[in-house]
């Protein structure tokens, strides 16, 4: 009543809102309930809901409660969570994330990537925790995630060595895109049966140039492009002896 009918609303009394449905309808009592000026806006909202409770018609039937969030109308807690994220938009990288063939901790990486949440020099420079937002690797440019993955002209050649290892350079080719926007780009131009492969292979390589990166800022431990391909077929056997297999049509292709 207060949403639709808020002059009528602020005419009744707290103990007449308490009334019964079936029992303010009965040869229309509800009116009585409404006490004080008729404005023309009352008039207006009064003659509305006359309109509206004219085709109303009550029956025996007791009340239920029906959940609309759901096809069979029980509530359930997974709607009320999907429902707190009505309206939102989602990044077209996110559905796929969680459902690669790779250890869980590296899809975690990838999905902190995907939100822009890992502790780069340059997201530290923005907070104002470094006085500079170069990579230590080439010293060219910001080290932001994508130029971390994908820009750099170090992961550049590890790229090439690795693509070309895996005989996929004649489909796939890297640019100027962001990390993951390349990967999905890349994934629709190879054919279905590369596909989930490439897919583990992405991760594969930049978890591996994420690693590359930790250890030449925090250890510093610099590893040349081919020693670091090298570590990137030795870690990816062992991703498929722990079951993600489906790296293996690649690596078999690696010298």
């Amino acid at each position: 009543m207060q949403e639709i009918a808020p002059a009528v609303h602020t005419m009744v009394s707290k103990r007449r809102r308490r009334t019964m449905v079936a029992a303010a309808m009965h040869n229309d009592a509800w009116i009585n309930h409404v006490r004080g000026a008729l404005t023309m806006q009352v008039i207006v909202e009064l003659d509305w809901i006359y309109d509206l409770l004219e085709e109303v018609v009550l029956n025996d039937e007791p009340d239920t409660f029906k959940w609309n969030l759901t096809a069979d109308g029980v509530y359930s807690a997974a709607s009320a969570y999907a429902a707190m994220f009505f309206g939102c938009s989602q990044p077209p990288a996110a559905k796929y994330i969680w459902k690669m063939t790779a250890p869980p901790k590296v899809c975690f990486f990838f999905g902190l990537t995907l939100h822009r949440r890992c502790w780069t020099v340059d997201r530290r420079w923005r907070h104002g925790l470094q006085v500079s937002n170069a990579y230590i690797t080439c010293d060219q440019a910001a080290e932001t995630i994508d130029h971390i993955l994908l820009s750099c002209c170090y992961a550049r050649e590890v790229w090439h060595r690795c693509l070309s290892a895996a005989q996929l350079q004649a489909f796939v080719t890297i640019d100027g895109e962001g990390a993951l926007d390349w990967w999905l780009a890349s994934h629709k131009r190879l054919p279905k049966a590369l596909r989930p492969a490439f897919d583990s292979l992405f991760f594969l390589v930049g978890w591996s140039l994420w690693k590359e990166r930790n250890n030449r800022t925090f250890n510093a431990i610099v590893s040349t492009p081919p020693e670091l391909v090298q570590l990137i077929w030795t870690e990816g056997r062992s991703w498929c002896a722990a079951g993600f297999s489906k790296l293996r049509l690649l690596l078999d292709l690696f010298s």
